[in-house]
């Protein structure tokens, strides 16, 4: 599934694929949510939970560029330089 396609889709479309073909990479913590990176195909998506309620809120697609910012201090890639 493209990008595109996958923002599209309703929430439960989403967390189905998501579950069935993403790999997941890491998680964070904001507020209350917790929340985990997933790389789908060519882009990545993050499920945002909340514990309190055991309800997936939203999920949000990200670039690259995105992952690397928000994730900067989780991934090591000195390896790769």
């Amino acid at each position: 599934m493209k990008k595109n396609d996958f923002e599209r889709a309703p929430l439960k479309e989403k967390v189905y694929r998501i579950f069935e073909s993403g790999k997941p990479l890491a998680d964070r913590r904001f507020l209350y949510f917790q929340i985990r990176l997933y790389a789908l195909h060519d882009f990545y998506a993050e499920i945002w939970y909340i514990p309190s309620t055991n309800k997936i809120d939203r999920i949000h697609t990200l670039e690259l560029h995105e992952v690397l910012h928000i994730y900067d201090n989780q991934f090591d890639i000195s390896g790769l330089l």
